[in-house]
């Protein structure tokens, strides 16, 4: 069984969540997908929902605002707002994931596990951070380095950095980045800007510029699961550095999943059974 939850952030926008109810109430699964994604196109995380399930695990897939490239959400008042990872403002994550771990409390959960896939790891990790509030563990499926692969992919980084802090300061902060951003998508100037400029919230899995110390990652005081595929960029690969980095985590378990992608393509089952697996010993 599969059931749609809707609910609306504290800033009034109404988001949908695809929920695979658990008769057993122990432990609810709540993922976070990444950049331009949505239930629909995650076939991975549906094969991992009815695993779960069948398990006695809950998994709520959580829209965040920034699902799609670019989408239209209805707030309270009937008005429609045109946001998507196009669009959408970093710091805001923090609205639309209390909504989900909320959600979870009133379907009677006892425990939240907050599992976040590429982009999603950045908001799940933030949030963490930021609000301190309880969960069990946390897994980071695919964490990326934001800055790093952006600088590493982007040969125009910083001219597209300073023409959207240009069009910000012209009050055209909704005005389009003039050219693909790593050759797959236009991005709002606020949305590059608050991604991308120095000290931004998003670099909290910094790798490719390696600082002493991942000041939000090593905040983290709870068990902590990390896989990526073979197949991905190497910035994907370093998973005994975020170890390292993790300096306040009582355990941290990473695997890096063979012949498979970001989306970890004929692994779905495996990567579901490792999941399952860490959280069984959380328990």
């Amino acid at each position: 069984m599969i059931d749609f939850l809707y609910g609306y952030t504290k800033d009034n926008l109404r988001l949908q969540g695809t929920y695979f109810p658990s008769e057993n109430k122990n432990i609810c699964i709540l993922f976070i997908h990444g950049m331009c994604a949505n239930a629909i196109e995650n076939y991975f995380t549906t094969v991992w929902g009815k695993l779960f399930q069948s398990n006695g695990l809950g998994f709520l897939y959580g829209h965040t605002r920034g699902y799609s490239n670019v989408n239209i959400i209805v707030d309270k008042d009937g008005n429609f707002h045109t946001i998507g990872t196009a669009n959408e403002i970093f710091e805001d994550c923090l609205l639309d994931i209390d909504l989900w771990m909320d959600k979870i409390y009133e379907l009677g959960y006892k425990k939240v596990i907050l599992l976040g896939h590429s982009f999603g790891c950045n908001k799940v990790l933030y949030y963490l951070y930021k609000t301190k509030r309880k969960v069990e563990g946390v897994i980071f499926a695919s964490a990326p380095d934001m800055q790093g692969l952006t600088r590493q992919n982007e040969k125009d980084y910083d001219k597209l950095l300073e023409e959207s802090k240009h069009n910000i300061d012209l009050g055209l902060e909704n005005t389009f980045t003039s050219k693909l951003v790593e050759d797959y998508m236009y991005m709002s100037s606020k949305t590059f800007y608050n991604w991308y400029k120095e000290n931004s919230n998003v670099d909290n899995f910094p790798i490719l510029r390696n600082p002493k110390i991942f000041k939000q990652l090593a905040s983290v005081d709870i068990p902590i699961l990390t896989f990526s595929g073979s197949l991905e960029e190497e910035l994907y690969l370093q998973l005994d550095l975020l170890k390292e980095k993790a300096c306040h985590s009582p355990s941290f378990t990473w695997k890096v999943i063979l012949n498979t992608n970001h989306c970890y393509h004929n692994k779905e089952e495996e990567t579901a059974f490792l999941i399952m697996e860490w959280v069984k010993n959380l328990e």
